[in-house]
């Protein structure tokens, strides 16, 4: 990211004031004394990026008196009417990109960032857009402002999970706080000021991700092979919890099937028995034995000659009779379920339809709504080419009629989105009514039929038969049908079942070949060559309080430490500096730098990020980016400052703001820069002045 020119444009009653200036690739230095304005200019910049949250508020109360509420010139005061700011970026491509933000304006909301993009192959022109900031989905929707930032340098910011356990996204925000340190917080810890998002362990999933290490990938890896192994687990379990029922409902014990799903299950070594006298008989078994006593009891029928007028056949009308009503019963209620899922499939279908519809509304809404100026054509329903009116509708202009205001739409989709859910409400339990209905009849009509097949052949034979003999006959008869159904569901599921368990191994086997450690031998070697250039830095920002060959970085951390001590600032140590190592070695303090040491060791770990993320062999993810307010922090001696602006003029493909007063010496900043290529940007006694100018 190349920042190329930035400026405050400030209007007050009959005044204009502001302040504008132009970036080089490279070290650009603000200089200006501690009331110039140095921070003001600093913290506008991020504004202009949407960056606020790192000075400690989101919007234009994070800002400076001075450019939301009036300016004192000429002992004065002028009070703001409009103000805003524009910042010109270049990404990778060599792409620009102009946003616009407003701080005070009674006609822009400051939650609208105003793009002007690049223009589009074979055009001369660039397209304007209005983008939503710090509202929900401002990182998710094609129209938030953190979403196009982020495409815009081309960035692809991982998802992580939260405390909660929720999956998110790494934001921004987040990123920027490893290269945008200001003033006040910036310079208090390692990565300082990264918002609170409910993410745990915020500092080192940054550092993980400029550093390009693969466990953003391995984490998506386990995360899908969790989902899979879960949506595995839940598929076994409802089939067998569904055999389990119907086994009890049939009198069998199923054994061999797991509750859990295993990776070895063999369906061979599944049984479903059933004890009877004492013993127990495989289902296959049972069968057998249910169609012998079947065909007993059919020898053992006594027949009696009949005819047509005799209670057999009379019995053998009323039950045809009671078939034929229950098939068409069956058939009817069949027909009702299929209907009602037909239904509901339309319903949902719908209801998504509308919903989406509702999104693409509000927000359209949502930009009107920040977007509602006078000055916008656009949002008073008018071509900003033509000028002539646009309907204040997402519906096709090729339609007749009137169309519905976006206002209006919102609320009838609303409504029908209210009414949807009422209705899928409604279509789920006639599902479930009709469900049951259809299995009452479809178990009724089994029955009857096995009766009617029994009467039929009595009939058929001529015999007048024995009520005792025809009723055990229909049930096993009707017993044995279900039972060879269920073998034959049984036979099916477990061949379900098998492909489940398989799956399982597969997943188990890509499990395997994770790295059991979080970071892999790759993720080791970058985090080894950032330790390389810490210690590198800190010894050339003379970094004195410890031998810097003994810091270690903790891979838990991501921190230099020494015999295990987190390196920090002392606040009460011994005061020469060899004692205060020895100290360090001894284990006795915790907390082992002097507070200018400790920002020099913020100084090299800030970049070290950009050192190895940009290693030829490493290719990482870091902005390009990095910019300081007030870098010399506690009397910070001027060589260490020098070697500062040397290492940050001296990267490739890089660009660095610093504001500093340098002590309000010239002595002090023509000693820190010596030898140092920068451009020069030096405020007078406020950095906000009247401004005339484009």
């Amino acid at each position: 990211m190349h920042i190329k020119s930035f400026r405050i444009d400030i209007s007050c009653s009959g005044a204009q004031f502001g302040f504008a200036t132009t970036f080089q690739k490279g070290l650009n230095i603000i200089r200006g004394s501690n009331s110039s304005g140095k921070s003001t200019i600093v913290n506008c910049l991020l504004y202009s990026l949407g960056m606020e949250e790192l000075v400690g508020g989101k919007g234009e109360a994070a800002l400076s008196y001075a450019v939301r509420d009036y300016v004192i010139h000429d002992d004065k005061k002028h009070h703001i009417t409009e103000s805003y700011v524009t910042v010109e970026l270049e990404n990778h491509l060599g792409e620009m990109s102009t946003i616009r933000r407003w701080i005070k304006s009674e006609t822009h909301n400051t939650k609208l960032a105003e793009v002007l993009e690049s223009p589009m192959p074979g055009s001369g022109t660039r397209r304007t857009s209005y983008k939503f900031i710090h509202d929900n989905y401002s990182a998710v929707y094609q129209e938030g402002f953190f979403t196009y930032l982020e495409h815009f340098l081309g960035l692809n910011l991982p998802k992580i999970h939260d405390s909660n356990g929720k999956q998110v996204k790494l934001y921004l925000q987040a990123i920027f706080a490893a290269t945008a340190i200001e003033q006040k917080r910036g310079w208090t810890d390692y990565i300082a000021n990264i918002p609170y998002y409910s993410v745990s362990n915020a500092r080192v999933r940054v550092v993980e991700y400029l550093l390009g290490l693969g466990v953003f990938d391995q984490e998506s890896q386990r995360m899908e092979l969790d989902l899979e192994s879960i949506s595995l687990n839940n598929d076994w379990t409802s089939k067998q919890k569904e055999l389990s029922s119907q086994a009890a409902l049939l009198r069998l014990n199923l054994t061999g099937i797991p509750n859990k799903i295993a990776s070895d299950f063999d369906q061979n070594n599944v049984e479903a028995l059933r004890s009877a006298n004492g013993e127990q008989s495989n289902l296959y078994t049972t069968i057998a034995t249910l169609k012998k006593q079947y065909r007993d009891l059919e020898l053992a029928i006594n027949p009696d000659s009949g005819s047509p007028n005799s209670p057999i056949s009379e019995e053998l009308q009323q039950q045809t009779a009671l078939v034929t009503k229950l098939v068409g019963d069956y058939e009817t209620s069949l027909s009702n379920f299929t209907i009602f899922n037909s239904t509901l499939s339309t319903h949902i279908q719908i209801k998504a339809q509308t919903q989406e519809e509702l999104t693409r509304n509000k927000t359209t809404k949502k930009l009107r709504e920040y977007g509602a100026s006078k000055h916008l054509h656009a949002a008073s329903d008018s071509c900003p080419t033509c000028h002539q009116h646009i309907e204040d509708s997402l519906i096709s202009i090729n339609l007749t009629g009137t169309a519905m205001d976006i206002e209006t739409n919102i609320h009838y989709l609303e409504s029908q989105a209210k009414m949807l859910a009422k209705q899928e409400a409604g279509l789920e339990l006639k599902i479930r009514d009709a469900e049951i209905i259809c299995q009452n009849f479809s178990g009724q009509l089994e029955k009857e039929r096995s009766v009617l097949s029994s009467l039929r052949k009595d009939a058929a034979k001529g015999n007048i038969v024995s009520q005792a003999a025809v009723k055990k006959q229909v049930l096993l008869e009707w017993e044995i049908e279900r039972l060879e159904d269920f073998s034959d569901k049984l036979e099916d599921a477990l061949a379900d079942m098998a492909k489940l368990a398989t799956a399982l191994k597969v997943n188990q086997d890509k499990r395997r070949l994770l790295p059991k450690d979080r970071y892999s031998e790759e993720d080791k070697r970058r985090i080894r060559r950032f330790a390389q250039h810490f210690r590198g830095n800190a010894g050339e920002f003379d970094y004195h309080s410890a031998d810097v060959a003994d810091i270690v970085f903790n891979e838990d951390s991501l921190l230099p430490q020494l015999s295990r001590l987190e390196l920090r600032e002392i606040m009460d140590s011994p005061s020469d500096a060899k004692t205060k190592a020895q100290a360090v070695r001894n284990g006795n303090m915790a907390q082992n730098s002097s507070a200018s040491d400790f920002v020099r060791l913020i100084w090299s770990y800030i970049m070290a990020l950009y050192q190895t993320a940009s290693s030829g062999d490493i290719n990482g993810n870091h902005l390009g980016f990095i910019m300081m307010d007030e870098p010399g922090q506690h009397s910070m001696a001027t060589k260490s400052q020098q070697a500062l602006f040397r290492m940050l003029a001296s990267q490739n493909n890089f660009q660095a703001i610093v504001a500093a007063s340098f002590d309000d010496l010239d002595a002090v900043f023509k000693e820190s820069t010596e030898g140092v290529k920068f451009k020069y940007i030096h405020l007078e006694e406020k950095c906000i002045a009247p401004f005339q100018g484009v």
